[in-house]
Order: structure tokens, then C-alpha cells, then sequence
């Protein structure tokens, strides 16, 4: 990405449902510092992301001077 371009980032972390092995990306804040618990939205079962975490990544957008994405990137965060 351009480096003179304006940022913002938002971590995300990667979960597995335990029943039935859905994926899930969630807002790191919540699934991992907050440690609240979802429900699965193809089979019902509930579990704590964190504990069923399978990666953390650090998504940054790049913006225009209007604000607007202009690209996508990211960084592992494990």
C-alpha cells in the first residue's frame, strides 16, 4: 500500500465453530477481549472464539482523500 495514504485498521480474529466447523470472523475486541460467546448460525452450538481461535489478522484499509477505500490489506497478528 502507498504509504502516503490514510489508514485504518481493524482486528479480526478467525474461529471455528466446534459442532459443526463453520468459520467465523469477528471483531477481535469482542470474540477475544471481551471473551463473549456466539452461537453458530448453521448448527446452534455456542462457544467462546478465543478458545477456537484459528488465526488474528490486522486488516488495514487504505483511504482517498474523500474517506473512500481505495485497497485492502493485511498483517498476521500470530
Amino acid at each position: 500500500m502507498d504509504m502516503n495514504k490514510k489508514k485504518a485498521y481493524l482486528d479480526v480474529s478467525i474461529s471455528a465453530c466446534p459442532g459443526c466447523g463453520m468459520l467465523y470472523a469477528d471483531a477481535s475486541w469482542y470474540a477475544i477481549e471481551l471473551g463473549a460467546d456466539v452461537e453458530c448460525g448453521k448448527c446452534g452450538a455456542e462457544w467462546n472464539p478465543g478458545k477456537h481461535k484459528t488465526d488474528r489478522v490486522l486488516i488495514e484499509f487504505a483511504l482517498d482523500n474523500k474517506g473512500r477505500v481505495s485497497d485492502v490489506g493485511y498483517k498476521n497478528l500470530e
